[in-house]
């Protein structure tokens, strides 16, 4: 009952924001509680499609998993041919004979989803993206995604290159299951390399409460694509949409879904909570928010993470309370070096001060 209750909010969510019926065979989403992989709500997610640059995801994966092993380090360098150098933006115009560092390479993946990169990364780890999409291949099938085939590295047009909306939300869960401290990096809202800055694309991480990642995909032929994830109340959700019309339009669909879904967990918005004390009292109630500075198997080095945060960079956290707190990812248990008692203005500041010097931040409500 629940999940036709589902269906009927969604079929009409897409028909109120505009999305036609003969379209409708591309068109997929899937939200998947993260903690116990419990399918909350699936609209053709077993449809193949083309994946568009949420194959990056995997591309990264790859590179997360061999930094893991020690096959690359992030001050690696990562030299530039000329099939890369040529790929259509987006890109980075990286120069034929040039490199680039895996670090950068990263953040240009995650944030400019640079085609060009993805060929770069690609060609120095298989010797041709012909051979790194086999090895893609090869990683999904490992992952459980038995409906997902690539053929290159990008997400760039090719006809073979297919895959499901439950085989992107088993990717995304992957990453962020194995890769806890890496994933991080898909909270960065911004990079800079060779004198530019560049912004994400996900435009709803940077509206929605709790969303911490992950990414955007948009070819023709697919239509315009978001895997996402968002945490409220220490439960996250990561949703997957297929198809939209327009990006806001996907942003908007995959909205309403997840917040539905929080909802049905008895998990209410910060921000309608808000709203309804404001209407009754008539004054604003000021959220207090901390910052996360670290991620750690031990206690003591999380401590140790607060006394180097609160030494070396006193401007992002005078006069806050430092505090360590026990987590759960997974299963495992780790312990979060958190500064407290932030506005919501002065945790994102203070988090993108952070940032500009290579250190870890998010913002916690």
């Amino acid at each position: 009952m629940k999940k036709n209750l589902l269906l009927i909010v969604f079929l009409n969510s897409l028909l109120i924001l505009g999305f036609t019926s003969n379209l409708f065979a591309k068109k997929a989403a899937i939200v998947i509680d993260f903690d116990t992989k419990e399918v909350l709500f699936e609209v053709n997610a077993d449809t193949r499609n083309y994946p568009a640059s949420l194959t990056k995801i995997m591309t990264l994966y790859i590179v997360f998993d061999y930094i893991k092993e020690g096959k690359l380090n992030y001050d690696s360098q990562l030299s530039v041919s000329n099939i890369a150098a040529s790929r259509s933006p987006s890109k980075l115009y990286l120069e034929p004979g040039s490199s680039i560092e895996v670090r950068d390479a990263i953040n240009a993946l995650i944030i400019k989803s640079a085609n060009d990169v993805a060929t770069v990364v690609s060609e120095n780890i298989s010797g041709s993206e012909k051979e790194f999409a086999k090895l893609m291949t090869s990683y999904a099938k490992k992952l459980g995604m038995n409906n997902t085939t690539f053929k290159n590295a990008s997400g760039l047009p090719n006809r073979a290159q297919l895959t499901t909306a439950r085989d992107i939300a088993k990717l995304s869960h992957s990453l962020i299951s194995n890769f806890p401290n890496e994933y991080k990096l898909f909270s960065n809202t911004e990079f800079s390399y060779a004198g530019k800055t560049y912004k994400t694309h996900n435009k709803l991480m940077l509206s929605y409460e709790g969303a911490d990642g992950i990414k955007t995909g948009y070819i023709k032929a697919s239509g315009f694509q978001l895997a996402f994830s968002a945490v409220r109340d220490n439960k996250r959700l990561i949703g997957v949409i297929f198809g939209g019309d327009t990006g806001s339009q996907r942003n908007k669909s995959l909205k309403i879904i997840m917040d539905k879904e929080f909802a049905e967990l008895n998990i209410i918005s910060n921000v309608s909570e808000k709203k309804i004390i404001k209407k009754e009292t008539k004054k604003i109630e000021k959220a207090t928010y901390s910052i996360v500075v670290g991620t750690f198997k031990y206690r003591n080095n999380a401590e140790k993470q607060i006394k180097l945060i609160k030494s070396k960079y006193p401007v992002s956290t005078k006069d806050k309370a430092s505090n360590i707190v026990l987590i759960k990812v997974s299963g495992k248990q780790l312990y979060e070096s958190r500064f407290e008692n932030f506005s919501k203005i002065e945790a994102y500041t203070a988090c993108k001060r952070l940032k500009k010097y290579n250190r870890d931040c998010f913002v916690r409500l």
